[in-house]
């Protein structure tokens, strides 16, 4: 079976085009596609000399816009390729001694078919678009986008020459303004020089505009690129007649002040509570142009309070919670920083060597856990300060080096005899990640590598016990592509060394990535002497990446047990084989029924170093979208019997039953006023587990100004094999001399995310984010495993001894004879989980670059341990819960020189 399935998909691959013929054809016959022009024949746009003065509203009417040559055949991408566009589209270029100037015409013969939205800067917009790209480094392999919408929305953004990437972290200072005529509307965009990278010496760079019609759903673009060929930068026109280009500004400073006022509900006897705290900071964030391609960020003691919350979760796993980077220092340029990244449609877990949340994160003492009656400790550890060196040399090399110092933190506890005792929760820590890379034969092959390393501070004995004092990790990648970018090779392996004390590198085996105490493992050991752990991870795959109907991928991914990338990135699993395929038939031009669809088919298997088959999943995938642009998508997932070596959190290895998902998804016509995408997910295994999940995502937008989003969310399933504990029992020889505690838990949740998107002017808006949630979880038949390789358990009083459950504990005596086998107490693990959390940012752009924002985050949360769900009741609950709230404001202002 391994190596049939790699085999089909091989066979399939280099069959694709007899497959369609032998499964009956294409249900319409399809006109020919539309020709590829190679570069050279790219359409060109002159850029004309700016002689007078643009007074920046929108409308056009400066003589000097007369002085340039409009360029007006644009071709549609969608619905129907290749055609001319529906409406015309007129674009002038104009070049100043210090910025560029983009004007454009887009006529429009029905007012009912244009869509004036407004959104806050980079979000998306589901209106009249007008966007241009440059290549302003004319290597063919990055562009800078700038997006304006007919009501007045901007973004910006960094594209890689295949288009995979789209990093809208990245944020420019330019300006933009529309107007509404009779003939349509028209956009006027002035981008300062300074924010672009190029060569003095450049005579011509690559150029894009794209124009997007909304209700009809339809692209247009200059530099036509067909669908089934890989389109991106290298295809973009030409600019011309730029003359001499300025040296650009080098140096931009972005000075902040900020306050903060904290208000919460303090426990009687909280000696460190203060119900009303006043804070204020002041920092700044650097941008200097080394060179025309190299940046160098800093930021000094940076603030991130405008940032939206996290939502509420419930983990009952073993695992970490994943949330992405939000803040702008660290979003920024986090592309160029992407180690290992394949062009696979399916890959398995894999470790990601940089997620920049560890900067700054939650200090790793938990004061909390260690059971004091009263403590405090700091949410998030201080960043000094942090440097960033990114960009791309003319010479198709990028560069991403980052450092950064957070300082330590401190926290306070009172100990038993009422003692207000100072501890040390988070060492001085410095963080630092290089990443450098190689663009060969315009992007088809890239090569390139990483380092990392992460450096603690531990002269305190009791953080010495819990952290790694050294993290290293360093690791080679290559990304090929050929045959006109239709095929892609993708590798990449890298090693990890941490090292600390015996107790910080025996918390490292046992941690859940890896149990190296698992009592059955064959192929590693814990070993309590160790100061150091070394490990090695490699992927290697072969992707069909675009065509006209056949992709596909196999790969191969390795993570040794030893393997630790956590200090500095994320990850959730270790000693692992994995072989992942893929095959997908795709239609994307319409017929009689659809706009296009696509079916796949795709499998993941995976083994530990001992060679036991933990995952064996068979997938089946279907999307398409309607003539009505309504859109369906259905999934289905079988598992087999599977073993599994993390039920047990340590112990030996279990069976996982066979199981299967269903997903379907339906989502309506997104271009009127009234959206609405239904899904749906259901779960059931052979051993009576089963979880279902509904919801809906709902959204109005009554004007082009105000969007309300709601998204609903219903979650009930009961699981049968629920980790509890793990208590230590030489009269269990079955198991090890460990008993490995488990429940039936049958859950429930209620989740509710709201979010209000107002604004008022394209550099003024207002978004609210409001998540409640309640959560329960109701544990009975508390049982124990019964022998490993199993999925058979022991019922406490039923099959073998007896339950106890009173004043918030519960006690099992194993075999219900008192003195023999030790009795096993915990406290109640049901529980009702109730938490509200949300935030309101009201952004205010008062002049280009330079910002002011007004903050209020609310948090309320309460947790009991009954584990039934009563909605009214919890809700009551939540809605009396103590409340906490902060309010900031931050005011920045850009100097640039």
């Amino acid at each position: 079976m391994r190596l049939l399935l790699p085999l089909l998909f091989a066979m399939a691959l280099c069959t694709g085009r007899s497959a369609v013929a032998e499964q009956g054809g294409d249900p319409a016959p399809a006109p020919p596609p539309p020709e590829a022009r190679g570069h050279a024949a790219a359409p060109t746009v002159i850029a004309a000399p700016l002689t007078g003065e643009i007074h920046l509203d929108g409308k056009l009417d400066d003589p000097v816009w007369a002085t340039a040559t409009p360029v007006s055949h644009f071709t549609q991408y969608d619905p129907d390729e290749g055609k001319p566009g529906s409406e015309r589209t007129e674009v002038r270029v104009l070049i100043g001694d210090n910025a560029l100037y983009i004007g454009a015409r887009m006529y429009e013969s029905d007012y009912k078919n244009l869509r004036r939205r407004l959104a806050r800067k980079d979000e998306p917009v589901e209106g009249d678009v007008f966007a241009v790209y440059f290549d302003s480094r004319h290597d063919h392999l990055t562009a800078y986008y700038f997006r304006v919408t007919a009501g007045g929305a901007m973004r910006d953004a960094v594209i890689s020459n295949n288009g995979a990437g789209f990093d809208i972290s990245w944020d420019a200072v330019w300006d933009a303004k529309v107007n509404r005529d009779s003939l349509g509307w028209t956009v006027e965009i002035e981008i300062p020089l300074s924010q672009l990278p190029y060569s003095r010496d450049a005579k011509e760079w690559g150029i894009q505009f794209e124009r997007y019609g909304w209700n009809k759903q339809e692209l247009d673009q200059f530099a036509f690129a067909p669908k089934r060929e890989q389109g991106g930068v290298r295809t973009f026109g030409h600019l011309v007649g730029l003359g001499n280009l300025p040296a650009p500004r080098r140096l931009e400073v972005l000075p902040y002040v900020s306050g903060r006022a904290d208000y919460q509900t303090i426990d009687a006897g909280d000696p460190f509570g203060d119900p009303s705290a006043y804070d204020a900071s002041a920092g700044a964030d650097l941008k200097y142009r080394v060179t025309g391609g190299l940046t160098l960020n800093a930021t000094i003691n940076p603030d991130f309070g405008q940032v939206e919350v996290d939502p509420a979760v419930v983990n009952l796993s073993a695992f970490e919670t994943f949330f992405p980077e939000k803040r702008p220092f660290f979003v920024q340029g986090q592309e160029l920083f992407t180690f290992g990244q394949l062009q696979t449609f399916n890959s398995y877990s894999f470790p990601s060597v940089f997620f920049s949340r560890r900067i700054g994160r939650a200090p790793e003492r938990s004061l909390v856990d260690e059971g004091w009656s009263f403590s405090s400790s700091p949410d998030h550890s201080t960043i000094a300060g942090a440097a960033k060196l990114t960009g791309k040399t003319n010479s198709g090399w990028s560069i991403a080096m980052l450092d950064a110092l957070t300082l330590d933190e401190h926290g306070h506890y009172v100990d038993t005899a009422g003692a207000q005792i100072k501890a040390a929760v988070e060492p001085l820590t410095n963080h630092f990640t290089a990443r450098i890379r190689r663009e060969m034969r315009q992007g088809q092959t890239q090569a390139g590598a990483f380092l990392s390393a992460v450096n603690r501070d531990l002269s305190d004995s009791v953080l010495a016990s819990e952290l790694r004092r050294e993290a290293y990790i360093g690791g080679l990648d290559l990304n090929h592509s050929w045959n006109e970018r239709h095929w892609a090779l993708d590798a990449s392996i890298s090693g990890s060394l941490v090292r600390g004390t015996t107790e910080a590198i025996v918390a490292t085996q046992e941690a859940s990535r890896r149990y190296y105490q698992r009592p059955d493992a064959k192929s590693f050991s814990l070993d309590s002497s160790r100061t150091s752990l070394p490990g090695v991870a490699g992927q290697l795959a072969l992707t069909r990446t675009s065509g006209v109907h056949w992709l596909g991928n196999l790969a191969y991914q390795v993570t040794s047990p030893g393997y630790e990338a956590n200090d500095l990135g994320f990850q959730t699993l270790a000693d692992r084989h994995a072989v992942s395929t893929d095959l997908a038939y795709k239609e994307d031009r319409p017929n009689r029924f659809l706009r296009n669809y696509k079916i796949e088919g795709f499998t993941n298997q995976a083994w530990n170093f001992d060679g036991d088959l933990v995952n064996n999943s068979f997938s089946a995938f279907w999307f398409n979208t309607l003539r009505n642009f309504s859109s369906t998508v259905v999934r289905f997932d079988y598992s087999t019997r599977v073993y599994d070596d993390r039920l047990t959190r340590g112990g030996p290895l279990a069976y996982l039953p066979t199981g299967y998902t269903i997903y379907g998804e339906y989502d309506t016509d997104r271009r009127k006023i009234y959206t609405a995408a239904i899904h749906g997910r259901w779960f059931r295994s052979t051993s009576n587990e089963h979880k279902a999940e509904y919801g809906i995502i709902f959204a109005v937008q009554p004007s082009s100004r105000v969007r309300f989003q709601l998204e609903p969310l219903y979650t009930v399933g009961v699981n049968q094999s629920q980790y509890v504990t793990t208590a230590t029992d030489p009269l269990a020889t079955a198991t090890y001399g460990n008993r490995y505690v488990f429940s039936t838990i049958h859950q429930r949740e209620v989740s509710m995310v709201g979010r209000v998107d107002w604004t008022f002017t394209p550099r003024l808006s207002l978004q609210v984010f409001l998540q409640p949630l309640i959560s329960s979880g109701d544990y009975a038949d508390f049982k124990e495993l019964k022998a490993p390789r199993t999925y058979d358990f022991l019922v406490y009083g039923k099959d073998l001894g007896t339950v106890t459950r009173s004043n918030g504990s519960v006690t099992i005596d194993p075999d219900a004879n008192p003195g023999t086998a030790n009795d096993i107490t915990f406290d109640e693990p049901s529980f009702n989980f109730r938490s509200m959390r949300g935030n309101a940012v009201l952004r205010w752009e008062y002049l280009p670059g330079s910002t002011l924002f007004l903050v209020w985050q609310h948090q309320k949360q309460d947790q009991v341990a009954t584990g039934d769900f009563d909605l009214g009741r919890d809700i009551s609950a939540l809605w009396n819960a103590p409340a906490h709230n902060i309010f900031a404001i931050k005011v920045s202002y850009w100097l640039s020189r």
